[in-house]
């Protein structure tokens, strides 16, 4: 009798920690998507209001847990990328995530088709050894005095059905 009472406890409090860990999970993905869509409209902001001086402003601009923003142009070369330099004049559409992705194709897309959207792709995570890591972007056109282009934003700990 007391072994069943305690499978039966047991099993209630499986039921309820796997019930839990989903929405739990869920809370987590909405609170990164709303600091991801917060710092791509502050930097859209800056953008249309001081043209390209923004691009050094934002250069500094830092949230969360050392995430940044950065810009391409339409045609997704990049403009300016605060922490790989090495990225200026480079066309994104290119670039492959570790599965093979054409992660920056697919943004291109978007953005050009609806304005703004969510892409996830796997990147280098420095926070593991720079093992892949899949990581979600949020992205929004902007006017830059005249000149249309693509505001980025990223964060790790995203998963696949919450960057959407």
């Amino acid at each position: 009798m007391r072994r069943l009472l305690w499978l039966s406890v047991c099993l209630l409090v499986c039921v309820l920690v796997v019930g839990f860990l989903p929405q739990a999970a869920k809370a987590d993905d909405e609170a990164a998507k709303k600091e991801l869509v917060s710092a791509v409209n502050y930097a859209v902001g800056v953008i249309e209001a001081k043209g390209k001086a923004a691009l050094d402003e934002l250069k500094k601009y830092r949230f969360g847990e050392g995430n940044y923003v950065y810009v391409t142009d339409m045609g997704a070369v990049v403009i300016m990328h605060p922490v790989a330099p090495e990225l200026l004049n480079k066309d994104c559409t290119q670039i492959k995530d570790a599965k093979g992705k054409f992660f920056g194709a697919e943004m291109k897309g978007k953005a050009e088709k609806y304005g703004s959207g969510w892409t996830s792709y796997w990147w280098p995570n420095p926070k593991k050894n720079n093992a892949p890591d899949l990581k979600c972007a949020f992205f929004k056109t902007a006017n830059m005095a005249g000149t249309k282009v693509i505001v980025y934003a990223a964060a790790f700990g995203i998963s696949e059905a919450g960057c959407q």
